[in-house]
């Protein structure tokens, strides 16, 4: 056994048919191995074994196999008893945060290891499961439950998760939305850089189990209701939200009715009660905000392409504009004392002043400027009022020959 091992440069010659945790004293002459280096030693086993098993299917005999296995699973029981002498050693050197976020990296990387690459590995990875269990609730200060769950895990709890989610999508007749939640968790745990996380875990048991507390009358607005106040921030269910608002937006004909729609749907928003503190994906902003803003986006998005239809509608052949040997300037001060005087009697000036400038062309110009317009006249300058005098003066002459 040892020459298989020793050929195939695995463990370097390390007996893996027992324990390495628990090395008989007058077979292994080496130091007693910590947790972190047992575990070191087997990852390197396992990753280095399925490598080369890759180029040779002979690397792991069936009986090396099962020895191995055995082995494996012996140290993983023992893990939480010498987990704990080694941290209540008053000679531990080592970061104890950090050490156990080690050995939890290497306990995932090993169970992912034997998931994929040994088919009988359903007693160590639920052995390993155990021992994660064990060391999450006795060092949970120092657990990382951002990690991912390990992939035989993910396999019991997906397996978990669709058997509750097929029960109620025949209570819902195949709801979309219970299928968006699916393919959400599906999706998040397809990444192989993410994965689902041991707090994204919880928050799914917890949520699924209060969607089937109200499973007696549940319907889809309330599980929708439930996403909203646990804050399931998924991009898979934010994006079918979104779709949803723009297929009920497309119904309404005009810009002005789309816009009432996407504010009666902002103000409905704003009243929906969530939790602050938790959500599906802590890593981007909360479901409600990014709805919002989505909303928000959208109604000035709308209000745009409203405006720049009506500007396109104002604009006029120049030769049907009413023509002026005018400055801009004069006619400035020319609409002003109509103002004053209370011949045009319009509400607001800006908007006036705008369908002047569309309107009117001035001597040296077919198009008005807007801006140029609106500084004339409210800061019209003492040249153009002495000119203006004398137009006014010309026109009293005028009015005597009509």
């Amino acid at each position: 056994m040892k020459s298989v091992v020793k050929a195939n440069g695995i463990a370097r010659g390390l007996d893996i048919t027992q324990s390495l945790l628990l090395q008989d004293d007058s077979s292994f002459s080496g130091p007693n191995l910590s947790v972190q280096q047992a575990l070191g030693k087997w990852y390197f086993i396992l990753s280095n074994g399925m490598d080369n098993a890759t180029r040779n299917n002979q690397v792991f005999p069936e009986l090396l196999e099962s020895d191995l296995l055995k082995s494996l699973q012996s140290d993983v029981e023992y893990i939480p008893m010498l987990l704990m002498e080694e941290l209540i050693d008053n000679a531990f050197a080592f970061d104890k945060g950090q050490y156990i976020k080690l050995v939890q990296a290497l306990l995932r990387n090993i169970s992912d290891e034997v998931f994929e690459n040994i088919e009988c590995h359903s007693g160590v990875c639920t052995q390993i499961e155990t021992t994660l269990g064990f060391i999450q609730n006795f060092f949970y200060e120092y657990y990382d439950f951002e990690s991912r769950i390990t992939k035989f895990q993910f396999r019991e709890i997906s397996e978990c998760l669709k058997i509750k989610i097929d029960y109620l999508l025949l209570k819902l007749d195949n709801s979309q939305l219970l299928k968006v939640f699916q393919q959400a968790v599906t999706e998040q745990c397809s990444l192989p850089e993410y994965g689902l996380s041991y707090r994204q875990l919880v928050y799914l048991q917890n949520l699924v189990q209060e969607i089937e507390a109200a499973s007696a009358s549940i319907t889809e607005n309330a599980i929708r209701n439930l996403l909203y106040y646990n804050n399931f921030n998924s991009n898979c269910f934010i994006e079918y939200e979104i779709d949803l608002i723009k297929m009920q937006a497309e119904h309404f004909e005009t810009d002005a009715a789309n816009i009432s729609f996407l504010q009666q749907h902002y103000s409905l928003m704003s009243q929906v009660k969530t939790k602050a503190t938790t959500g599906f994906d802590i890593k981007i902003p909360h479901l409600k905000k990014q709805i919002a803003d989505w909303i928000t986006e959208e109604i000035k998005h709308v209000q745009q392409k409203s405006k720049n239809a009506s500007d396109k509608d104002v604009m006029i052949d120049p030769e049907l504009k009413i023509q002026t040997s005018l400055s801009v300037a004069k006619l400035a001060v020319l609409i002003r004392l109509l103002v004053v005087d209370k011949i045009i009697i319009n509400r607001t000036v800006a908007p006036m002043l705008k369908t002047v400038s569309k309107l009117f062309t001035t001597l040296q110009k077919d198009d008005i400027s807007f801006g140029s317009l609106e500084t004339k006249y409210h800061a019209p300058d003492k040249a153009t009022l002495n000119t203006m005098k004398e137009i006014l003066q010309k026109w009293v002459t005028i009015i005597g020959r009509l």
